[in-house]
């Protein structure tokens, strides 16, 4: 929230003519199909919706597959939703989103939001708090190529663990390493991981953070393998959501009644 309230006070800067009515337009956004496992785990999700309005940054809840926002027609606007399942305890900030750049994923009155946009309009929020923090106006996401950025997440040249699955990447550090010197593509990599096993073991199938992820499963009798890197990274069962990071993780189960006995004597938590 903190980058996204920095994003809308550069933008409002900018844009202090955005005010003026006929300046502004509603599009009715149209939210993604989520993943067929992550569905037949969680069901329909919740969204709730980010973006820079007239008046300010805007938040809303849909639980709808459509939703309108009022946009400034004459500036880039990062639109992202946060897919949630208030019910099993995710929150909108274990799940990665879907998103759109506005203007450039309009479809007549409809900006139809994707997950790959998801990936785009989070590097232009943290594209924005990086050149604010390090006071280098030129480096503001209002500067940057995007149809260029675009076609650079499916360029063979990067590795194709990021092709495959773009949240591999450390955005952040990316956009903290353009903001000082420059957009280099050699900074495009995926985060460096290390093993952590969990000792937890149903035989289970269980979903990621990422959209782009594939299930996996686990068999019953083996400890759970992960790689994980410093952030905090989110994996889900029928049996509960496990979080966890380098060195620290912590299991929640859906079964609230038996949760002292399902957790582990040496459960680690953040």
């Amino acid at each position: 929230m903190k980058h996204y309230l920095l994003l809308c006070c550069v933008l409002l800067c900018i844009c202090a003519c955005a005010r003026i009515e006929d300046g502004v337009a509603l599009y009715e956004i149209e939210f993604p199909a989520i993943p067929e496992a992550w569905r037949e785990l969680l069901g329909e999700p919740r969204w709730q919706v980010e973006w820079i309005s007239p008046q300010g940054p805007e938040s809303l809840e849909s639980s709808v597959n459509a939703a309108t926002l009022a946009l400034i027609e004459e500036y880039t606007n990062p639109i992202i939703a946060y897919p949630f399942w208030p019910e099993q305890g995710l929150r909108p900030d274990m799940m990665k989103p879907a998103g759109a750049l506005f203007p450039f994923d309009v479809e007549g009155k409809r900006i139809p939001l994707s997950w790959q946009g998801g990936v785009e309009a989070l590097v232009y929020r943290e594209l924005t708090s990086a050149a604010v923090h390090a006071n280098k106006e030129s480096r503001l996401p209002i500067y940057f190529n995007w149809p260029r950025f675009r076609e650079l997440l499916a360029d063979p040249s990067l590795k194709e663990e990021v092709r495959s699955d773009p949240w591999l990447v450390d955005w952040k550090t990316v956009c903290l390493k353009t903001a000082q010197s420059g957009f280099d593509k050699r900074h495009i990599v995926p985060r460096k991981t290390e093993p952590l096993l969990v000792p937890l073991n149903p035989d289970t199938r269980w979903i990621g953070a990422s959209p782009f992820a594939p299930p996996f499963t686990q068999t019953s009798g083996e400890s759970l393998r992960l790689e994980v890197s410093s952030a905090i990274d989110t994996y889900v069962c029928a049996e509960g959501i496990l979080r966890c990071t380098q060195g620290a993780w912590i299991w929640q189960s859906w079964n609230k009644a038996s949760d002292d006995s399902a957790l582990p004597g040496n459960l680690s938590r953040f």
